[in-house]
């Protein structure tokens, strides 16, 4: 079964069934500034692999805050300055049925977080790269993530003061951590950098051209940098595919097939792998945190294009 071409008239095509779904979700309103975010605002954007083109339909002028996308970008640089054993010392690559801000399993199972995608694992992660950068940290990963998009992401200073204000439970992810000799900094320093990089701005083509350095092996087909060495890419899309979607990984394996990792935003970074990276956004969630109408284009994009790479027998 072979896909055509994708050009625009596919993706306002997806965007029109996709958007109807978006009445049944709820926009995050824990983090407040979240909560302002528009739930009829849609963006989907495809950069093709290897040529570099640029495929997009709705609003894609929207800037957004990252979240747990940006869990990539940390999880990554981590693994590349550090080393693979470094990272996962204190860290394990699990998948979990429990939720992304879950405290329960750190008491119940292991003080080691199942995997950097939730929120304690991620918090580590930060700890992690503090200890070794100190104050440059931040920028050194927003720097780091040029090397995808061709340009430095901003920080959101209100959604970062919106977030620092309402953040009881990773605070308490944090301390937890802290008191079983996981975090590498300070409490303090680790939620700061762990907040910072939720808060960067992007649009769903830096999205898309971030899931392609990762569909093409680790090198970029917009920028021509090659940020990642072929061993991180295999290790962050495992992971992607098992713990991508918090504890909704399963059904969107099912569902629709490839690697992707999302944000409470409503942001999508998906990996056709040698096909096309994919930015989508849409506010409105379903109550494990992942955006209903991204979930559901991304699904209708897999579909219609085959990214699962199976061939249909008749």
């Amino acid at each position: 079964m072979f896909s055509e071409q994708i050009d625009q008239s596919i993706l306002k095509e997806i965007y029109d069934k996709a958007i109807s779904v978006s009445d049944f979700g709820k926009v995050a309103t824990y983090i407040p500034e979240l909560s302002l975010m528009s739930p009829n605002l849609f963006s989907l954007s495809c950069v093709i692999s290897e040529s570099g083109e640029i495929v997009e339909t709705g609003d894609t002028d929207t800037y957004f805050t990252m979240q747990s996308i940006s869990k990539i970008l940390s999880l990554s640089y981590a693994i590349e300055k550090l080393g693979m054993d470094k990272v996962f010392k204190s860290v394990d690559m699990e998948p979990t049925a429990d939720s992304f801000n879950s405290l329960m399993r750190l008491e119940m199972a292991s003080p080691i977080p199942a995997n950097p995608f939730m929120n304690a694992g991620a918090i580590v992660i930060c700890s992690i790269l503090q200890k070794e950068l100190g104050r440059g940290a931040f920028n050194e990963i927003t720097s780091f993530c040029e090397l995808f998009t061709g340009v430095k992401p901003k920080l959101n200073q209100k959604v970062f003061n919106s977030e620092m204000s309402t953040a009881d439970r990773n605070k308490s992810l944090a301390y937890f951590l802290n008191s079983t000799g996981l975090l590498m900094d300070s409490v303090e320093n680790s939620l700061d950098l762990y907040i910072k990089l939720c808060s960067l701005e992007c649009t769903t083509l830096d999205l898309a051209k971030i899931a392609d350095v990762l569909s093409c092996g680790g090198k970029s087909s917009f920028t021509g940098k090659h940020p990642l060495s072929f061993e991180t890419v295999k290790t962050i899309m495992g992971i992607m595919i098992t713990c991508g979607l918090y504890n909704g990984s399963g059904e969107f394996a099912v569902r629709v097939g490839i690697p992707a990792k999302s944000g409470v935003s409503g942001g999508i970074l998906a990996v056709a792998p040698g096909r096309m990276g994919i930015g989508v956004f849409s506010p409105p969630l379903d109550p494990k945190g992942n955006s209903l109408a991204g979930f559901y284009a991304l699904e209708l994009l897999s579909d219609r294009q085959n990214l699962r790479g199976v061939k249909i027998l008749d």
